[in-house]
């Protein structure tokens, strides 16, 4: 247990205030090594590394969520709705409730419903995290419960009259880590969204990972994600099962560490397939900084590419095989504000290049969170 919280707080004890953003956690390109509250949700044992606090976030609606390409063994964090929640922390316990904090792989296949044709289908509503964490020995552990439920009347198919339309979930998540080794589990439970005779059902949500500590700087790991639902608008000759797969095999190494920055790099092989519609295999590498701007602002940035390997083809294009430009470019900023942090990420979409239009989810400061740590 001792080793696993010297670990936590040098891994980003630039800012510890700052633990608790999507905003942040996208700034430093999700890295595995980074901490935070909203990383501990997959990997609940973290809970234990973190203090009691409240946080809550606002930002671009995630009406839509599917990637662009197949994606790897960690599914990619929904732009947030509104939502927010609290931890509280004891030496042996960790535990609390989050709102408004959706699925990303239920919404993928939801996502791809869409993208067929099928409109008015609900994404989760009204979901609630539940979590608890302690430690057993020299093991730390965790785990995360979630449900969701909601109902509309939406029109029909044809568009001549009214139907209900509902969607619920359940889901857990479930980890362990003794300092060296880290263990995680996702696993959606139910997952059902349905308007009249078109539905997404899910038949399988998984996400695994593991994690090696070489030292207290660096980590090797590996994950493994996959999505499975059936589809169906009533006509069965338009039924289709998403199945999307994808997993990766990473190494990440903080290079410096001071009371005022931290600098870190990673690298991993990804590989990822939706079925019928893509495939892609890229070795990204990254880095990023975290910074004390001065004593009450934090500055955060990282850039990331494929190199050598970068590929995707695409299946609707006759398995046309694309290479093109990867750089992708992240940032954003802490303020601290006594016992508080705002925390706010850059609109940088477009290969670094700022937006300063309206507030949507490619656009300056467009995804903020407030946390008060008690």
């Amino acid at each position: 247990m001792k080793k696993l919280l010297v670990v936590a707080a040098l891994t980003m004890a630039a800012a510890p205030a700052a633990m608790a953003s999507k905003a942040r956690v996208s700034a430093l390109a999700g890295s595995r090594q980074v901490l935070d509250f909203q990383t501990a949700f997959d990997r609940p044992y973290q809970f234990m590394a973190l203090g009691s606090q409240a946080t809550i976030e606002w930002g671009a609606a995630d009406t839509k969520t599917a990637p662009t390409g197949p994606g790897t063994g960690t599914f990619a964090a929904a732009n947030p709705h509104a939502e927010g929640g609290f931890l509280m922390k004891s030496d042996d316990m960790a535990y609390g409730a989050y709102l408004g904090r959706r699925s990303t792989a239920f919404n993928d296949a939801v996502a791809a419903a869409v993208d067929s044709g099928i409109t008015n289908l609900m994404t989760e509503q009204n979901p609630i995290n539940l979590y608890y964490a302690s430690k057993m020995g020299e093991w730390t552990w965790g785990v995360t419960v979630k449900y969701s439920n909601g109902k509309d009347e939406v029109a029909d198919i044809s568009g001549t009259g009214l139907v209900e339309a509902k969607a619920s979930s359940m889901g857990l998540a479930v980890g362990a880590s003794n300092g060296t080794f880290d263990v995680e589990l996702v696993q959606g439970l139910t997952g059902k969204t349905e308007r009249g005779d078109a539905s997404v059902e899910s038949k399988g949500m998984t996400q695994i990972g593991f994690g090696y500590h070489i030292n207290e700087n660096m980590e090797a790991y590996a994950q493994y994600g996959m999505v499975k639902a059936d589809i169906t608008d009533g006509n069965a000759a338009n039924d289709f099962t998403y199945d999307r797969t994808g997993y990766a095999v990473g190494f990440v190494n903080t290079v410096s560490k001071t009371e005022d920055a931290n600098f870190f790099y990673g690298i991993a092989y990804e590989s990822g397939k939706i079925k019928d519609v893509a495939e892609q295999s890229m070795l990204p590498v990254w880095m990023g900084i975290e910074a004390n701007a001065t004593s009450w602002m934090v500055l955060r940035a990282s850039v990331k590419q494929n190199i050598l390997i970068n590929e995707t083809k695409v299946s609707a294009a006759n398995d046309a095989k694309v290479d093109v430009d990867s750089i992708a470019f992240n940032a954003g900023l802490g303020f601290k504000l006594g016992k508080g942090m705002l925390d706010a990420s850059f609109g940088t979409a477009n290969q670094g290049h700022l937006s300063f239009s309206d507030g949507t989810a490619d656009k300056f400061l467009s995804n903020v969170a407030y946390t008060y740590n008690f």
